[in-house]
């Protein structure tokens, strides 16, 4: 942990570190491989981040089996939530008909009558 652990609450920081240690033992890896241990800014945290398993609707869970209510969503792109049934539908029929067809293609044109609306 660095010293900017020392900036929360002792009770706090306690509590977060034995909720999380296989996020901890995932951190101290990650530090020797990734800037600050972590593949983007916006997943630092002190002591350490979270590290996520999967998700489903609402929910996502970390490697310690904690359950999250995801407020984050993507960021705005999972709006339906995590695994929503008819986005592996969409995305597996896609994904069946080429993944990166490198030119223009009718979806595109079909998106674009939508954006339009």
């Amino acid at each position: 942990m660095s010293e900017r652990s020392g900036t929360y609450p002792k009770p706090i920081l306690e509590d977060y570190i034995s909720k999380h240690p296989g996020s901890a033992q995932r951190y101290n890896e990650a530090l020797s491989t990734f800037p600050s241990g972590v593949t983007h800014d916006n997943r630092y945290a002190q002591p350490f981040p979270i590290y996520m398993t999967h998700g489903s609707g609402p929910y996502k869970w970390d490697v310690d089996n904690n359950e999250y209510i995801d407020y984050v969503s993507g960021h705005g792109a999972l709006l339906l939530g995590h695994s929503h049934p008819a986005i592996i539908a969409a995305v597996t029929e896609q994904i069946n008909r080429g993944t990166h067809l490198g030119a223009s293609t009718e979806e595109e044109l079909r998106w674009a009558g939508l954006l339009k609306l």
